[in-house]
């Protein structure tokens, strides 16, 4: 399929998804986590902790620029089930506590000191990941919608101009 069925790059920007993020650890067990992210300057955002002693696999895949598995989806059936399925090298990134704050308030209402305190924090970490690699479907009415691919790094946000 040439043409995406939905706004891939408008769905990620709409409030309130969570992404589902997938890694392995040192060890190579599976890891899985709910995120809140943010979508700009073609790359997905993240806020992750790292309390002392207890590393997280999502920081140890961004510090040695693992790949990672993201999917951002809608279950809403019969009108809107749609998902976005990506993986890509992540990176951890410089301190940006504006970039935080722009994730928070994806998710947030109403910020409050304790929201402040926790963007800022010190043990967490902002971290991304490029979709370099990916897969977009729609199942309208639940029947099999048509299937979007991609396979380079700039071919998901190269959809929007």
């Amino acid at each position: 399929m040439d043409e995406p069925a939905f706004d891939i790059v408008g769905f990620l920007g709409e409030p309130g998804h969570t992404a589902s993020v997938a890694t392995v650890t040192g060890r190579g067990r599976p890891a899985l986590a709910m995120m809140w992210f943010l979508a700009e300057r073609h790359r997905l955002w993240f806020h992750t902790p790292e309390p002392p002693g207890r590393p997280s696999p999502f920081l140890r895949a961004a510090r040695e620029q693992h790949d990672v598995a993201v999917m951002v989806a809608t279950f809403n059936p019969p009108a809107d089930v749609r998902q976005v399925r990506m993986t890509g090298t992540a990176q951890l990134e410089e301190r940006d506590d504006e970039r935080v704050r722009r994730i928070y308030r994806r998710y947030v209402d109403a910020w409050a000191p304790n929201w402040e305190q926790q963007a800022s924090s010190a043990s967490y970490h902002l971290w991304s990941m490029s979709p370099d690699r990916g897969m977009a479907v729609s199942y309208p009415g639940l029947n099999d919608g048509p299937t979007f691919r991609w396979s380079e790094p700039s071919g998901l946000f190269s959809l929007r101009t």
